[in-house]
């Protein structure tokens, strides 16, 4: 027992004072983070509000204090407000950022809707110059709300389903109002989208637990369906996605695993959750993306959270992020948010 416990305070000495271990949090503030993997370097994006940024770095560690450049702006009105949840998406080799925002001139939320931005074809998205590309919002009487024509929107993200196509996959009211997952057929082409298909609604009790939250939200927004991003391990294919109200301590990640069905149904789609929760004084463990070890040879799973016992929907919230694991029936495994400081060992394949 003696040899062992020498063995592992050997092993954290020399974690500790490796270059490439990393502690959590990787950037802060860091809001809805979207982080990618190219030519062994780390891109981050995240939400900042009037502006869309990447920050760029060799290590995660080195995410802190990275190389950040502003690759987005806007001086239209309708669209420069509350720019939310930024991600990287790589699509026939040229780079894109979705988005969502709202419009400046309006009380928030309601004009908010999810965007695209067109970048360029190299390695990595940094040096991109951006252009407004798209509103991907569905022709009238395809959308949400109670009347099918209520253009909300947020946290699209890029979804390709094998033998079926691609899919823009996004937060929006359904009829009942609830914030549901919806999907919709993406042309890549045209960049047009299709009608809005329900998949996903609030309707477990970890999607709307309002337990500890700081203030209760108002009603209709305890239920939470949002920020969807892909999970691919194998054969098998998920969409995670955030539950409950960021503005509670139970902002919580779930899966939806596909069965292979038509991607437009529900019944396509098997939920599971909660996944990954509160823990070790981390609160309101969600809005995540994947990204893969410079080797390609892990997944793994960056998150914001908030030190607020109540949970926080502002700019206290960083990333984090966190090895994912699968079993011999490749079920996935997030395990549970590591305390702030603990010491790490960095993804597969890191170099300094």
């Amino acid at each position: 027992m003696f040899a062992s416990w020498k063995s592992t305070l050997l092993q954290s000495l020399l974690l500790a004072s490796s270059s490439l271990a990393f502690e959590n949090p990787i950037r802060a503030p860091a809001p809805d983070p979207s982080l990618v993997t190219a030519d062994g370097v780390y891109y981050l994006t995240s939400t900042s509000y009037d502006k869309i940024t990447i920050v760029r770095s060799q290590t995660l560690n080195g995410l802190i204090d990275g190389e950040q450049r502003t690759i987005w702006t806007d001086t239209n009105t309708t669209r420069n407000a509350n720019m939310w949840a930024p991600e990287l998406h790589q699509i026939d080799n040229v780079w894109y950022m979705f988005y969502s925002s709202c419009d400046s001139a309006q009380p928030c939320c309601d004009s908010c809707s999810t965007r695209v931005l067109r970048g360029c074809d190299s390695a990595g998205p940094y040096d991109c110059e951006f252009e407004h590309l798209a509103d991907l919002i569905p022709p009238e009487g395809q959308r949400g709300g109670r009347d099918d024509n209520f253009a909300f929107s947020i946290d699209g993200t890029f979804l390709q389903v094998p033998g079926f196509g691609r899919y823009h996959v996004l937060s929006i009211r359904d009829k009942e109002f609830n914030q549901a997952l919806a999907i919709t057929t993406l042309d890549t082409d045209e960049w047009t989208v299709g009608a809005w298909h329900v998949i996903s609604i609030p309707d477990q009790p970890w999607e709307r637990n309002v337990t500890g939250a700081a203030s209760i939200p108002q009603a209709d927004l305890v239920g939470v369906n949002e920020a969807p991003h892909p999970l691919v391990h194998g054969d098998d294919l998920w969409l995670c996605y955030s539950g409950s109200n960021c503005g509670t301590p139970n902002y919580s990640l779930g899966l939806l695993h596909w069965n292979g069905g038509d991607p437009l149904l529900p019944s396509s789609w098997d939920k599971t959750g909660p996944v990954f929760a509160q823990a070790n004084g981390l609160y309101g463990t969600a809005h995540n993306s994947f990204f893969t070890s410079p080797d390609g040879t892990e997944i793994w799973n960056a998150f914001h959270a908030t030190k607020q016992a109540g949970g926080s929907c502002g700019g206290d919230r960083f990333t984090s992020a966190h090895i994912v694991t699968f079993d011999e029936n490749n079920v996935p495994s997030f395990g549970e948010p590591r305390p702030i400081g603990e010491v790490q060992v960095p993804p597969s394949g890191e170099q300094a």
